[in-house]
């Protein structure tokens, strides 16, 4: 945990890519020498070259858990705990000194986690390096939300950390009194919720203070960015975590960074204009369940532009979101064209009325729906057609057949997703 710590708060980054290269073949090395060997499936795979290894994602990890893991743990025994931690919301049983996580399944499928006393550790030491405010040994007082606690988070909590979970499944109204006593110096939230908190720190209903403000689990958008800067009066940090471990962070300049000094990052490019691509991931430290040439379903956009912060790990322009949520429109020579949700958040961002939120869901390539939450729709929706058009010409493709609504649709999805792609 201390030397994660040091390295996360005073170590400078790489200073060019050949750093990482190296830092990156010496803990391939460490890969299949220490762990790979301890786990059933990857042992006959350790002097194997990486393009021999499985290619792996949601569905192939649960399938082989058991063969994966290097604890001896099965598949029942670990669903079986986790599962009881859910239904009873007491998340501190573990499986001998091994914690147990489930996913919250927004891509379709929920997926476990496991982590032992040193992943937690190496865990704690980064986010408590990075995002630990200053001066360095003040008491702080951490608010978490998320759906589901675990053994992971809670090493957060020391002699100088108050740690204290917010369950997502209990009422928002409910947590406002209890966070009003707590007033923690660090808050920790998906995008939605600080948002939420930002609202009600506007009204008064609230009267927060912290010193530091993180975005986990949803991606951040400029507008809901600037709504919490604006109602707290700090910047918001993001944390670009899954279930298969932490990708990255932004740096001292804001920038978010791929972590690249714990895992490797191959590309699997979907879009040859922007670089967008898919992550195929291959993580150095994780040694309870290995996650090797793992394909993530997000959709990242690098920055090839150089970081005022001097760190070399790629830097990105935006997460773009799930790759089963980006839009494709008929091109106009044929085939398709991808459309960035950014693109859509931006041509409602310029309308000239003001609009609270916005959804965006497209069926197929035909057909797109567009709910706008404003008071003036009316002129919204008449805009936002006209924005549309002018999009899907300047990207040389067809607007498909738009049908534009009042308000909000309904949701049930554990995560807030603006724009979603449906079949």
């Amino acid at each position: 945990m201390i030397r994660s710590f040091w390295q996360a708060r005073y170590g400078a980054g790489f200073p060019d890519r050949d750093a990482v290269a190296h830092h990156q073949a010496r803990g391939m090395d460490r890969l299949r020498r220490r762990i790979m060997g301890r786990s059933p499936l990857y042992a006959p795979l350790a002097d194997r070259p990486v393009e021999d290894w499985p290619l792996m994602d949601k569905s192939r990890m649960m399938r082989d858990f058991t063969a994966i893991n290097t604890c001896g743990i099965t598949l029942e025994q670990a669903l079986d705990v986790a599962t009881k931690a859910e239904e009873s919301r007491d998340f501190s049983p573990m499986i001998g000194q091994v914690a147990v996580g489930l996913s919250t399944g927004t891509s379709g499928q929920r997926g476990l986690f496991l982590t032992n006393r040193r992943e937690r550790a190496i865990w704690a030491g980064v986010m408590l390096g990075r995002f630990w405010p200053q001066p360095l040994l003040r008491r702080q007082r951490i608010a978490f939300f998320l759906r589901a606690n675990n053994a992971l988070y809670e090493t957060l909590g020391n002699a100088l950390m108050q740690f204290r979970f917010y369950d997502l499944l209990d009422t928002f109204e409910g947590h406002i009194p209890r966070l009003a006593t707590q007033d923690p110096t660090v808050l920790i939230a998906p995008a939605q919720i600080l948002c939420l908190l930002a609202q009600a720190q506007e009204a008064r209903a609230l009267r927060l203070r912290p010193c530091r403000i993180i975005s986990v689990a949803e991606v951040l958008s400029p507008e809901d960015a600037a709504l919490i800067r604006r109602a707290f009066g700090v910047p918001v940090d993001q944390v670009y975590q899954c279930t298969e471990g932490v990708l990255g962070y932004t740096c001292r300049a804001g920038s978010l960074h791929l972590n690249e000094r714990f895992i490797r990052f191959d590309r699997d490019v979907i879009d040859l204009d922007t670089g967008a691509f898919c992550p195929v991931i291959t993580d150095f430290t994780r040694e309870s369940l290995p996650i090797l040439r793992y394909r993530l379903d997000d959709v990242l956009v690098p920055d090839p532009a150089p970081c005022p912060c001097g760190c070399a790990s790629v830097r990105l322009a935006r997460i773009e979101g799930r790759a089963d949520d980006i839009l494709w429109w008929p091109a106009a020579q044929g085939g398709l064209r991808m459309i960035p949700s950014d693109a859509i958040r931006q041509a409602v961002a310029l309308l000239p009325v003001p609009v609270r939120d916005y959804r965006a869901i497209q069926h197929g390539q035909r057909s797109l729906h567009v709910w706008l939450d404003t008071d003036r729709p009316t002129q919204a929706a008449t805009d936002l057609r006209e924005s549309l058009s002018r999009l899907a010409a300047r990207h040389g493709c067809t607007l498909p057949a738009l049908t534009l609504h009042s308000g909000l649709p309904v949701e049930t999805a554990p995560k807030r997703r603006r724009v979603v792609a449906l079949p």
